[in-house]
């Protein structure tokens, strides 16, 4: 099992004892703890490697609860999702996991590999009290690629995706042959995005659907590439779809030669 090291930076307090502060204490309830949002670190394949962690106040209080694991677009930091996504999970009570790329550039397998994301998960699993069952992905661009990549491979350890401005490529659609389960897929594509065009989205949505996977297409009228542009929506309606989802049975994680 990787270890994990958190970058949160040193603390102190000082008491002062005081017969209100005393006061002050005994009459406010204890929390079960405060909102982590950290960096941490991990071994990977002899390397170290990084992701970000939000654990939301009192998560798992009531019992096991669900994680989304994020993927940011090609060069770009998770930060533009972050900011909307940890507004939900601290309403929703949802873990937050960001994976950073090996390279800033975008997400490659096999540096990027299912393996990776594995880890990841695992090693804050070992921490935390998530449901292995209700472990899901989002992703905007690239990282929304590498999600519905990650889905159909391990389509029995993630329970749905939600992917934000992306396609597959014609070389990615043999991985439709891949799931034994049909995992369910959403993806979200504006009307004027101008890198990933709605034909290809389209496209993909409609073979996902040719091979039996519960996919839908939600086309934002006038929206571009810019996840920001929409964050509060979108991050609402990625979470209103991945919520109702859950994996069957245990969660089964497969390991591939790439």
């Amino acid at each position: 099992m990787p270890t994990a090291v958190s970058f949160a930076g040193p603390f102190s307090i000082t008491w002062r004892a005081t017969a209100l502060a005393v006061a002050f204490l005994a009459a406010a309830p204890l929390r079960a703890q405060s909102d982590r949002d950290s960096r941490e670190v991990l071994s990977f394949n002899s390397s170290s490697r990084e992701y970000r962690l939000f654990v939301p106040d009192g998560f798992g209080k009531s019992g096991p609860g669900p994680a989304v694991v994020l993927f940011n677009g090609s060069g770009s930091p998770v930060d533009s999702l972050w900011t909307f996504w940890k507004d939900l999970a601290q309403r929703e009570g949802v873990v937050l996991i960001a994976p950073t790329a090996f390279a800033s550039g975008a997400w490659r397998i096999p540096q990027d590999s299912p393996d990776f994301s594995h880890e990841v998960v695992e090693a804050v699993k070992a921490k935390y009290p998530i449901d292995p069952r209700r472990v899901y992905l989002a992703g905007h661009s690239g990282g929304a690629g590498h999600v519905v990549l990650l889905g159909l491979l391990e389509s029995e350890y993630f329970a749905a995706v939600a992917a934000h401005a992306t396609a597959l490529h014609d070389e990615q659609l043999k991985l439709l042959d891949v799931p034994k389960r049909m995992i369910p897929m959403n993806i979200w594509i504006g009307t004027r995005d101008d890198l990933v065009p709605l034909k290809p989205a389209r496209d993909t949505v409609a073979k996902l659907l040719a091979k039996g996977f519960p996919a839908k297409l939600w086309e934002i009228n006038g929206h571009t590439h810019n996840y920001a542009e929409r964050g509060k929506e979108l991050t609402n309606d990625a979470w209103a779809f991945l919520k109702e989802q859950k994996l069957g049975a245990d969660p089964k994680f497969y390991k591939y030669s790439f």
